[in-house]
């Protein structure tokens, strides 16, 4: 009786041992597979590049929604000021003022240097 549990343990010894080592090639076999995939981009939760480009352009068409509105009501806003306001016109020489007649002749100032007390 105890050579046939000797022969049990062995056997079961050596079947996990071949199970072990099955599990282990397969999982390398599969790490190849996912880094070659990776690599070439045929993953399949990858993105191709349309999709990325869709994304992104919905992306920058949210954000600037807003913005564009804005912008146009400045830009009606200016519109209706610059159409209010009354351009400047030329004044006449007769209403110009005569800036040589304004100049007062001033006395210059001497300065002392300051001196440290």
């Amino acid at each position: 009786m105890p050579e046939e549990i000797l022969i049990l343990f062995i056997f079961s010894i050596l079947s996990v041992s071949v199970l072990t080592l099955v599990k282990m090639i397969l999982n390398h076999r599969k790490s190849g597979r996912e880094a070659k995939s990776i690599t070439t981009g045929e993953a399949s939760g990858s993105l191709t590049t349309s999709e990325l480009e869709g994304m992104m352009r919905r992306a920058v068409d949210q954000s600037i929604m807003g913005l564009s509105g804005k912008i146009e009501d400045l830009e009606l806003e200016i519109a209706r000021l610059t159409s209010e306001k009354p351009r400047l016109t030329a004044h006449d020489k007769g209403s110009r003022i005569e800036l040589e007649d304004e100049i007062v002749d001033v006395e210059p100032v001497h300065v002392r240097p300051k001196t440290r007390a």
